[in-house]
């Protein structure tokens, strides 16, 4: 696992709960020294969309006990930063359209949305 996947899930303010069939949430607190932070940006951090989106597959794949790639990115809406020591709440949601495992995940802070996106996601190919 790498430095990041690795911080992120160190980075977990509770357990995983499951709030529906399809649906969990989990809670988590990114610290100022928080790897995905580097260089962006020095004197106002903010998390990177890229890192958000790996916080969520992360977090599938924890919950789904399987190692998941992100296939693709079919929407996303970042509607205010994420900085450090904030509450995240992300949840969600896995369902199967047209075949294709998708993901439709929204990140909070404050009880507020601040991004929301759907992903597809897709079993890693073990070598």
């Amino acid at each position: 696992m790498n430095a990041l996947r690795r911080g992120i899930r160190a980075s977990a303010a509770g357990d995983i709960a499951r709030t529906g069939p399809e649906t969990v949430v989990r809670r988590y607190r990114f610290a100022p020294g928080f790897i995905g932070f580097s260089g962006h940006f020095p004197g106002n951090p903010i998390l990177p969309a890229i890192v958000q989106v790996c916080a969520v597959v992360s977090l599938a794949e924890e919950e789904g006990g399987k190692a998941l790639r992100l296939a693709a990115v079919r929407s996303a809406k970042f509607f205010s930063p994420i900085r450090p020591d904030e509450e995240v709440s992300i949840r969600y949601r896995r369902r199967v359209d047209s075949g294709e495992d998708i993901c439709d995940a929204t990140l909070s802070v404050a009880g507020k949305t601040s991004a929301a996106f759907q992903l597809r996601l897709a079993e890693e190919e073990t070598p």
